[in-house]
């Protein structure tokens, strides 16, 4: 294709397009204006939970007295409201614990001050130093 050709091409092309642009514009501006307040996205209707609802690792914290390997015990009650936290007894100190996120469906329960976790999943539970990075007891299970 020559220098000539391709110019030719080219210029064609630009009027072919601005050609569709004109047509495009020519139809929307025979349409009908929509009012502003008819075009709001319609949002989903959001479920708040009343506030007496549990949250849900509550619902599915396991608690009452856990025997563990090696003849480790661990008791763990929840007293009150949920919003006091969990208490943990382990070797015959009592902890409390607060519930923490999770992103695999497991409870998680932490005292951030002594660095004990504990973790309860359905098969089993274990109670964790996170500071030292030592299981304390592993394969609890409800008695």
């Amino acid at each position: 294709m020559t220098a000539l050709n391709a110019t030719r091409f080219s210029s064609a092309l630009t009027l072919c397009f601005a050609g569709a642009a004109a047509v495009l514009l020519a139809s929307c501006a025979s349409q009908e204006a929509v009012p502003v307040t008819e075009t709001k996205p319609v949002l989903p209707q959001i479920f708040k939970a009343p506030a007496a609802t549990q949250p849900t690792w509550a619902t599915q914290l396991v608690t009452g007295n856990f025997s563990c390997e090696m003849g480790n015990k661990v008791e763990l009650r929840m007293d009150g409201r949920v919003t006091d936290g969990v208490t943990l007894t382990w070797k015959g100190n009592s902890y409390t614990m607060n519930p923490v996120s999770t992103s695999t469906g497991a409870v998680r329960l932490e005292n951030r001050s002594e660095g004990l976790v504990w973790i309860q999943i359905p098969s089993k539970s274990m109670l964790l130093n996170s500071k030292i990075g030592q299981q304390l007891a592993n394969d609890c299970k409800a008695r």
